[in-house]
């Protein structure tokens, strides 16, 4: 046991110290958006926090978590017959969910290490949904997590730091352990 927390300890240490993007106090109120189905709903749990988030800090109005849930595990997690969900899946699902609101353009796109630093450097960026793989030996496995945050270690390192439907909403992730993104952007 105190040899894991050893090796824990010492992967810590390589985690950034300054970090980029907005704050995780903002996103401490998705610590209780827990995803506990079987199989898992991670990409509807993730739209949901996208797009809560978006019209909360638009509005300052909070949208009833469980009525976001049902209404996007239709659209996204339940909508295709194959097992599991992609990031056209989560692109598709929101795009649904906000078609009534034009001021809002949903964007995706693959490598996410090029994409996040981008998109969370400009100002009144929103958090970005990115999808973790098991063939680049996430830990996470295939799933899905809002990154709202990112920073490099010491030896150059990126990483993400993120709201985890399993009830962490500071989960820190190597970000070559992902490989797409969804976000929103506001249309001019």
């Amino acid at each position: 046991m105190r040899e894991m927390s050893v090796v824990a300890n010492k992967e810590r240490e390589k985690y950034p110290e300054k970090w980029i993007g907005m704050p995780a106090s903002r996103f401490l109120k998705y610590r209780s958006w827990i995803n506990k189905g079987k199989p898992g709903i991670c990409g509807t749990y993730c739209s949901a926090v996208l797009i809560h988030d978006a019209i909360y800090q638009e509005t300052r109005k909070s949208l009833n978590r469980d009525v976001l849930l049902k209404g996007l595990k239709v659209v996204v997690d339940n909508l295709m017959p194959y097992r599991g969900t992609y990031f056209w899946d989560v692109a598709f699902g929101i795009r649904r969910i906000l078609a009534d609101m034009p001021e809002w353009k949903v964007r995706m796109g693959l490598i996410p290490e090029k994409i996040v630093p981008e998109v969370l450097s400009k100002k009144g960026a929103g958090p970005i949904v990115v999808g973790t793989n098991i063939l680049l030996n996430s830990q996470y496995k295939n799933h899905w997590l809002v990154v709202y945050a990112y920073g490099y270690n010491e030896e150059g390192k990126l990483y993400f730091r993120a709201y985890d439907n399993h009830g962490r909403y500071k989960a820190i992730i190597p970000a070559s352990q992902t490989i797409s993104c969804v976000w929103l952007e506001k249309n001019s």
